[in-house]
């Protein structure tokens, strides 16, 4: 007699692989300043799901009224290169006035080598190229924050 095959019900079930992303769990505040709003609408999401409580700018302006309320809040900002009105220079001059610790991505479509040309050196933390993945999002956020 040959043996049977379980029924489904009998099988074990396997669990669905755990993305690499969210295996880290992050604490605490992030300020996200990018125009593009499905950028945005990503680094928000990807960011709450593991943890952080995000605050979301669409410029600059914005952006260090968000930090000025309340600079404590925030263990990162994730600054877009290219922004609208105030640009990157002047949002990073203002949240360095208050915190230069203060953990700072630079993203930007332009590669590392064109946006260090382009940005005169600004002091960043790390560098994150357009288009990313969430898996190299949270690396970075994570190598960042030193987690």
């Amino acid at each position: 007699m040959e043996p049977s095959t379980p029924p489904v019900a009998d099988r074990p079930a396997h669990a669905p692989a755990v993305p690499a992303w969210l295996e880290w769990k992050g604490s605490g505040g992030i300020l996200v300043v990018d125009d593009d709003d499905a950028v945005r609408m990503v680094l928000v999401r990807a960011l709450s799901k593991i943890g952080f409580t995000v605050s979301a700018a669409a410029e600059g302006t914005q952006a260090l009224a968000f930090y000025d309320a309340d600079p404590r809040r925030y263990r990162l900002v994730l600054l877009d290169f290219k922004l609208p009105g105030m640009d990157s220079k002047a949002v990073l001059a203002g949240i360095r006035a208050k915190r230069p610790e203060l953990p700072v991505i630079l993203m930007s479509g332009y590669c590392r080598q064109d946006a260090a040309e382009r940005s005169s050196g600004m002091p960043v933390s790390d560098f994150l190229h357009k288009p990313f993945t969430v898996d190299s999002l949270a690396s970075k956020v994570r190598g960042a924050l030193g987690a």
